[in-house]
């Protein structure tokens, strides 16, 4: 029995429903058009539904220092956010920023068209902003995507122990804690070697 679940006008809500008959295409989005009974109270009519077509958006996904232009699929409708992960054919991407009218919103809807700012999200480039003194080091490291990073950890950069200070994430959000994908920038300070505990400690991207 081939069921469908669609609004019911005499149960007021979403119910599922017996199809009759159905004749359905998808030329052109998706359509339905049959006679469907309610399985919650047994009321039988024709009903008609139509689903316009996914809207190709336009894609920027950012690879180190190089920019690649493409497209996502994305249904009407849908709100799209920065710092949301999304699926693409090539692989899981997340999203990094949006561009509408010449502004940099934190979220649009799909069918205003913005136009949408990637990274890929198997693995992610993170840059450490290093207070060193008076001055600030600024320095990119690759970890895996799903790596995690709390405020008052210890990380080895270059060689040098550092301890995690602020975490902010695309969108200029502050956190406690956050996933390498989701890091726009990790602020931290130098630790003294001698002052160094493995608890709690990352190299490379690992911890200790």
């Amino acid at each position: 029995m081939e069921e469908i679940w669609i609004f019911c006008e005499m149960c007021g809500e979403e119910c599922p429903h017996k199809v009759l008959k159905s004749r359905t295409s998808s030329k052109k989005g998706f359509s339905f058009q049959g006679v469907v009974t309610c399985l919650e109270c047994n009321f039988t009519g024709p009903t008609e539904i139509k689903e316009e077509p996914p809207l190709e958006l336009r894609l920027r996904i950012s690879n180190d220092e190089k920019t690649v232009n493409g497209s996502i699929s994305v249904d009407r409708g849908i709100v799209i956010s920065v710092g949301e992960t999304r699926p693409h054919p090539d692989g899981l991407i997340l999203v990094t920023g949006l561009e509408l009218d010449g502004k940099r919103p934190p979220a649009a809807y799909s069918q205003d068209n913005p136009i949408i700012w990637a990274k890929r999200a198997t693995h992610a480039r993170v840059r450490f902003a290093i207070h060193d003194g008076e001055s600030t080091i600024s320095v990119k490291q690759e970890f895996e995507s799903q790596e995690e990073f709390r405020v008052g950890d210890t990380v080895r950069i270059e060689g040098k122990m550092t301890r995690i200070k602020a975490i902010n994430l695309h969108g200029g959000k502050l956190v406690k804690m956050a996933y390498a994908l989701e890091i726009s920038r990790i602020t931290c300070f130098y630790l003294p070697e001698k002052k160094f505990s493995s608890r709690g400690s990352r190299y490379n991207g690992k911890r200790s």
